[in-house]
């Protein structure tokens, strides 16, 4: 009796976490597909609409900010962050230790990040104690992992955040082989982003 209990209530767990998950994904999408008939936005739009949203909320510094002095990349918003994806996937998490969790703080959000105790064979990291393979070893061999370990690493770190009700999630936007830049945004903020850079799709931070 007492494992038909338990696994009723796993059945029930992982059930609420895949709509939990389904939700943010629909919500995204909704608010892309109301927004992809209209015109692309300008300078000036676009740092309108993030600021009227709330994009300084939990900035550093709190003051006005004129639309033409909104610098979306200035890592004191609390909203950017510039990664090393090369660094990520040696398991240096410099990044996460510094800017990532002050980001994740002022949002009263803590996450634990540490590599795994057999990293170099298992390519995995410790994500709130959840041991979490970022790539393989075909993907190390074929050069791929640089940009598969950031997409495992932040997917897991957005499904923490969707557990603690928290409407962000990090979007990714590579600049390079390893330049790797992630915003923290509500789906409404990123499809303002797919709005300016309509025409160039690769300027349009994505989700892991």
């Amino acid at each position: 009796m007492k494992k038909i209990v338990l696994l009723a209530t796993l059945s029930v767990l992982l059930s609420c976490q895949s709509k939990t998950q389904e939700s943010v994904a629909e919500t995204t999408t909704s608010v892309t597909d109301s927004l992809a008939n209209q015109p692309v936005l300008s300078p000036e739009a676009f740092n309108k609409q993030l600021l009227s949203g709330g994009f300084l909320n939990y900035a550093e510094i709190k003051k006005p900010v004129k639309e033409s002095e909104l610098n979306i990349y200035d890592e004191n918003t609390n909203k950017y962050a510039f990664v090393d994806a090369e660094a990520l996937t040696e398991f240096d998490f410099k990044f996460f230790n510094t800017q990532i969790k002050r980001m994740l703080a002022k949002r009263n959000i803590q996450i634990s990040v540490a590599p795994a105790p057999d990293a170099e064979k298992s390519f995995s990291v410790l994500i709130q104690n959840e041991k979490i393979p970022l790539y393989t070893a075909e993907e190390l061999k074929g050069g791929t992992y640089w940009t598969t370990g950031p997409k495992v690493f932040f997917k897991k770190i957005n499904s923490l955040l969707t557990a603690k009700n928290c409407n962000e999630q990090f979007y990714l936007l590579y600049e390079g082989t390893n330049d790797l830049s992630v915003f923290l945004l509500t789906p409404t903020e990123q499809a303002s982003f797919q709005q300016i850079y309509k025409n160039d799709p690769r300027e349009i931070p994505q989700l892991p």
